[in-house]
């Protein structure tokens, strides 16, 4: 199983000790930045009309890479492109650069690394469906050309940041390996995550408009855009107001006593402390990684 594949899966592939040791999963991390600028290269020169299989053909050989194992689930090239258009690439990009905020933060700095890690694994995905469609001389060659640039794009991006990261390697190793808060929930909250997941998203995709999970769900964000809407009130918890002072707030200490906050005001009897830090992880991971 790839390293990336491994930190992804599901909750019982998590669970089994990886078998590669703290040398091997870098050495797989730096075989694949080697692959970056190749890559680019080969990209960039892409046309329709001049040597394209020659080209595809080497970058399948550079997204071989034992860091993730591509799994080619049955897709529609008219769904792939569907998916890769759901959100404007400016604001992928923004999304991107506004993780980079989080690092600020001593208790968010491995929800930040395994942020620009989960968009990387699903780059890497698009990148080789992109290249297996065009290999099949679609119609729309031209467009899944345009949208292998954009990912490439995007992956630039996200290697910028990691650059920029000192203690990249230590985090990465942490994250795959199981050692931090996100794969550190006791067996209770590793039940509820798995229960929540599916409600709270379903309340974010408007699937749900009902319910206390539903309340506590927009209560807290209703309370976090008075933050932004409101100077007073972001002054008032200690922020400068900026244009994204609620990115900021939800990823500040602060933010888990306003979700106690409000799940006490809406119901007498008390939440536990795994059911705060799930809802917390699941809360942020929406509003860092998937709010449109």
């Amino acid at each position: 199983m790839g390293v990336l594949n491994h930190l992804f899966g599901s909750t019982e592939s998590i669970a089994r000790e990886i078998e590669l040791d703290d040398e091997d999963i870098i050495r797989n991390w730096k075989k694949y930045l080697k692959t970056i600028s190749k890559k680019k290269e080969v990209i960039e020169r892409l046309r329709v009309d001049r040597d394209l299989q020659s080209n595809l053909r080497q970058l399948q050989q550079l997204l071989k890479l034992e860091l993730i194992d591509i799994s080619l689930e049955e897709k529609e090239e008219s769904e792939l492109i569907a998916d890769l258009e759901a959100l404007e690439h400016s604001k992928k990009i923004k999304r991107v650069e506004k993780l980079q905020q989080c690092l600020g933060y001593a208790e968010t700095k491995y929800e930040h690394v395994y942020g620009l890690l989960h968009q990387l694994n699903s780059i890497l995905q698009n990148q080789i469906r992109l290249v297996t469609a065009i290999q099949a001389e679609s119609k729309d060659t031209g467009k899944l050309v345009s949208h292998l640039k954009l990912q490439l794009e995007l992956e630039l991006g996200i290697i910028k940041q990691v650059e920029e990261i000192k203690t990249f390697h230590d985090l990465f190793l942490a994250l795959v390996k199981g050692e931090h808060i996100i794969r550190g929930m006791d067996s209770k909250e590793k039940r509820l995550l798995k229960k929540m997941q599916k409600v709270i998203s379903k309340i974010f995709s408007n699937e749900i408009n009902e319910g206390i999970t539903f309340e506590w769900a927009m209560s807290v964000f209703n309370a976090v855009q008075d933050i932004v809407m409101n100077q007073e009130a972001a002054m008032a918890r200690g922020f400068d107001p900026h244009a994204d002072v609620d990115f900021e707030y939800v990823n500040r200490p602060e933010f888990v006593a306003l979700v106690m906050e409000t799940i006490q005001g809406l119901r007498e009897r008390k939440v536990s402390e795994q059911m705060i830090n799930v809802f917390v992880h699941l809360f942020r991971e929406w509003y860092n990684h998937e709010r449109g």
